[in-house]
C-alpha cells in the first residue's frame, strides 16, 4: 500500500523533482529532456510580479505550504536551512507562476483540460511530475502504487497525504501547461540560410597573421579629459548597458574571535590533565569517545596508512601514546585500542530478506550448502535489485565500505562459507568468495580537543567592537575616522538581492539583511557574524532598473578614456606596411596561427574579440588593416596565410547551429517571462 511511509522511502526521488527544484527550471527543462513596525503594510511587501504586489502574509503563507509538503514527503520534522532556503525560492517561483505567466497562458487558450489531467495521472501521457514519484525498485513508474496512495488519501487522519496530492496535482498542471508554451516558442525556432553560410564560412576557414599592438597603459589617464556632459551624452545613448538588479555596497570591520595567550595557557593545562588520565585508561576507546570533541574513527588500518609519529605508537612499541601535539588550534592525542590482522579486502554474495524472515534465510542456507544456485535464488527472492542483476554477487570491497554488522560477519567467516546475519536492512544469507592475506591494523583511539576563545576573551573583544562603534556611529566620515585610528583592516562587499552570505562568510544573513534594509550611511550595530563581531557601514544603494547616471559615472569614464586613447594610438600607427608601422613605433611584430573566428583567445594579445573578428571577418591577406581598438589596445594586422577545408558542410552547419539555439532555449525563454513581469525581489529585508 502506497502510505506516506512508503513515498517517503522514495523520498530522495521526490524531493528532488517536487521540492528541491526550482520551478520554472524543472518546467521548462522538462520539455527539453521528455500599521507600525514590520506590520505596516507599505514595509510589509517581499516583492512585485507584473504589478502585482506580494504581501509578506500570502509569500510566507505559500512557504510554510511548500514547507510542510517538503516535510511530509521526506519525513522529516524540520528541515536544514538550506533545505527552507529551497522552499522560499519555490514558494516565490509559484508567485511568478501564479500572477505572472498563468494570466497569460488563459489569454493565449494554453491550458490543461479536465480530460487532459485524468489523461496525466491514468492516460498514456503520464505527467513527469506523477511518473516521476510513483516508481518501483527500477526506477519505473508504477500504477498500482498511485492508485493505492490515492485510494487511501482520505484515509489519512493527518492531512498530509491530502496536501501532498493536491500540491502534486497543481505541479503537474503548471508543468503541462509550460510545455506547451515552450513547444510555441520550440517550433517557431528556425535557422535561415543566411546564419548556415556565415557559419560554413566560419568553420571552413583558418588564418594565420601577424599584428603590432599598443598598449592603452602607454598614455597616462591625467592627460586625456573626459567631461561630464560626454559621460552623460554616453549614458543616454546605452543606457542598457546599465541594467542592474538590486545589491548594496558595504564596507565593513572584523573583530576576530580567537583564543588568547591565556586561552591557550589554560588548554594546555587542561589537556595535560586529560593526557595523564587518558594515558592510565584500560579503556582507551571508550574514554576517547567519551572526551573528544570529534567521534573518534574506529577503522582499522595499516602501518603504512597512519601518520608516522601516529604508527610509531601503533606498530613501533615504544610510545604508549601520540600527543598532545597543537596543530592550529587543536589539540591531538592517540592511544593504540587494539591490533587485529584483517583482510583489505573481501568478496561476498547475499540474498537480501525482509526483517523477521529469519525462517526462510535459514531455508535458504540449507538450500544453498546442498548445492543450490545462489544466482537464481536471489533473483527470485533478494530485495537488493542492483545485486540480483549480478545473481547476488557484491564484488570486491574493503570491510569499511559495508556498515559494520555485515562486515563483521564476513571478517569471521572463511571463503566458502554460508552465513546469515541481520542488519538495519534486512536479513542477508551470506556466501563468503574472497579474503585477502591478512595483515595486522590497527585501530587508534583518538582525542581531539579545541581551543575556543574563553568568555573573558569574547567580553574583551566585544569591547573592542563597542569602543569602535561609538567612535564609528553616526555618519560615514566617522566610520573612517575610526578604522584609521584603530588601524583595522576595513573590508568591501557588494551583496546582491539573492546572496544568502557576504564574501561568503558563513551565518552573514544578518548583516545581508541590514544592508538592504539600511539607508546609505548608515554605521550597524554589532553583530555576530561566522563567530565573530562585524560593525559595517552602507555605502551604496543601487535599485533593479537601469543604473542612474552617478551610479556609473566612473565606469563610463573609463570606457571613454579607452575610446580617446584608441583614438590617440590609432592616429601614431601609420604606415605602408606592417612592418614600417612597427619600426616607427619600436614595437614588435607578434604573429598568431590556426585562427578561427570561434576563437576567444590571441597568443600575446589575450582576450581580444575584436581583433578576432576583424581577422577572420574577410580580411585580404597580405595587406594591412585598418586601426583595430580592442580591449587592451589598439591593433594593426595583416593576413599572412589563410587555409580552407571543407570539413563543415552546410547540413552539418545547419544541425550544429539548430542544436545551439535549442541548448540555450531554456535561459533566454525564463529570462525573456522574467523581464517582461517586471519581477521585485525584495525578500531579502525579511529572510
Amino acid at each position: 500500500m502506497a502510505t506516506l511511509n512508503t513515498l517517503r522511502t522514495r523520498g530522495g526521488i521526490i524531493v528532488s523533482i517536487v521540492i528541491g527544484l526550482a520551478l520554472i527550471a524543472f518546467l521548462l527543462g522538462d520539455l527539453l529532456s521528455s500599521g507600525t513596525g514590520l506590520m505596516n503594510a507599505r514595509k510589509m511587501k517581499v516583492g512585485e510580479i507584473d504589478g502585482t504586489t506580494i504581501g509578506y502574509i500570502e509569500y510566507t503563507n505559500r512557504a510554510d505550504l511548500l514547507t510542510s509538503v517538503a516535510q511530509a514527503m521526506s519525513g522529516k520534522d524540520a528541515l536544514t536551512a538550506e533545505e527552507q532556503d529551497q522552499t522560499r525560492n519555490l514558494a516565490w517561483e509559484s508567485m511568478i507562476m501564479k500572477y505572472a505567466y498563468q494570466p497569460g497562458f488563459e489569454e493565449l487558450g494554453l491550458m490543461a483540460g479536465e480530460g487532459e489531467q485524468v489523461d496525466m495521472v491514468s492516460g498514456v501521457y503520464i505527467s513527469p511530475i506523477i511518473g516521476g514519484t510513483f516508481v518501483n525498485r527500477n526506477g519505473v513508474f508504477d500504477p498500482a502504487m498511485l492508485k493505492n496512495f490515492i485510494d487511501n488519501v482520505d484515509a489519512d487522519q493527518s492531512g498530509r497525504a491530502a496536501m501532498m496530492w493536491n500540491y502534486m496535482k497543481e505541479q503537474m498542471v503548471d508543468q503541462r501547461v509550460m510545455s506547451k508554451y515552450v513547444t510555441l516558442i520550440t517550433k517557431g525556432l528556425f535557422v535561415n540560410d543566411l546564419e548556415v553560410e556565415l557559419g560554413l564560412e566560419a568553420a571552413n576557414h583558418t588564418y594565420d597573421a601577424r599584428f603590432v599592438m599598443q598598449e592603452y597603459r602607454t598614455i597616462p589617464d591625467s592627460t586625456v579629459t573626459v567631461s561630464d556632459s560626454e559621460i552623460r551624452s554616453y549614458y543616454k545613448s546605452h543606457k542598457n548597458m546599465f541594467k542592474q538588479i538590486a545589491s548594496r555596497d558595504i564596507e565593513y570591520v572584523m573583530f576576530d574571535m580567537l583564543p588568547s595567550k591565556e586561552d591557550y595557557a589554560e588548554a594546555e593545562k587542561y589537556i595535560n590533565e586529560l593526557a595523564a588520565e587518558f594515558a592510565a585508561s584500560e579503556t582507551p576507546m571508550q574514554y576517547a569517545t567519551l572526551n573528544s570533541a570529534e567521534t573518534p574513527d574506529n577503522r582499522y588500518y595499516k602501518e603504512s596508512q597512519l601518520e608516522p609519529a601516529i604508527a610509531a605508537v601503533a606498530f613501533g612499541g615504544k610510545e604508549k601514546m601520540y600527543g598532545p601535539v597543537l596543530k592550529g588550534d587543536v589539540y591531538t592525542l592517540a592511544r593504540l585500542s587494539e591490533i587485529r590482522n584483517l583482510p583489505d579486502t573481501i568478496g561476498a554474495k547475499h540474498i537480501l530478506l525482509p526483517g523477521g524472515e529469519t525462517a526462510k534465510a535459514d531455508s535458504l542456507v540449507g538450500v544453498i550448502r546442498k548445492g543450490g544456485d545462489f544466482a537464481v535464488l536471489a533473483r527470485e527472492n533478494s530485495l537488493d535489485e542492483n545485486a540480483n542483476m549480478r545473481g547476488g554477487d557484491l564484488g570486491r570491497f574493503a570491510p569499511e565500505q559495508m556498515i559494520p554488522q555485515f562486515s563483521e560477519a564476513c571478517l569471521k567467516a572463511k571463503v566458502g562459507d554460508i552465513f546469515t546475519v541481520q542488519t538495519q536492512y534486512g536479513i542477508h544469507v551470506v556466501q563468503l568468495t574472497y579474503k585477502s592475506p591478512l595483515v595486522p591494523k590497527a585501530q587508534m583511539a583518538t582525542i581531539t580537543y579545541r581551543v575556543d576563545p574563553s568568555p573573558l576573551t569574547q567580553q574583551t573583544v566585544y569591547g573592542e567592537a563597542s569602543k569602535f562603534l561609538t567612535a564609528a556611529a553616526g555618519s560615514a566620515e566617522n566610520f573612517e575616522k575610526a578604522v584609521q585610528e584603530s588601524a583595522l583592516s576595513k573590508r568591501v562587499a557588494r551583496i546582491r538581492n539573492t546572496d544568502h552570505s557576504v564574501n561568503g562568510i558563513e551565518n552573514s544573513r544578518e548583516l545581508v539583511r541590514w544592508a538592504f534594509n539600511n539607508d546609505e550611511g548608515t554605521v550597524s550595530p554589532i553583530m555576530e557574524v561566522g563567530g565573530d563581531y562585524v560593525v559595517a557601514l552602507q555605502t551604496g544603494v543601487r535599485e533593479d532598473g537601469i543604473a542612474p547616471v552617478e551610479q556609473v559615472a566612473s565606469d563610463i569614464r573609463t570606457i571613454l578614456l579607452r575610446e580617446k586613447k584608441g583614438e590617440m594610438l590609432a592616429a601614431k600607427m601609420k604606415g605602408a606596411s606592417l612592418d614600417e608601422v612597427a619600426a616607427s613605433l619600436g614595437a614588435p611584430v607578434d604573429t598568431v596561427g590556426n585562427l578561427q573566428f570561434g576563437s576567444f583567445y590571441v597568443e600575446g594579445a589575450g582576450v581580444e574579440p575584436r581583433l578576432i573578428g576583424a581577422i577572420c571577418g574577410g580580411a585580404e591577406p597580405n595587406t594591412l588593416s585598418k586601426p583595430v581598438i580592442g580591449g587592451t589596445g589598439v591593433f594593426l594586422f595583416d593576413v599572412n596565410h589563410v587555409t580552407t577545408t571543407e570539413d563543415a558542410t552546410f547540413e552539418s552547419e545547419k544541425v550544429r547551429l539548430e542544436a545551439m539555439a535549442q541548448a540555450y532555449i531554456n535561459e533566454r525563454t525564463n529570462q525573456a517571462m522574467i523581464e517582461a513581469s517586471e519581477v521585485k525581489d525584495w525578500r531579502v529585508k525579511f529572510f
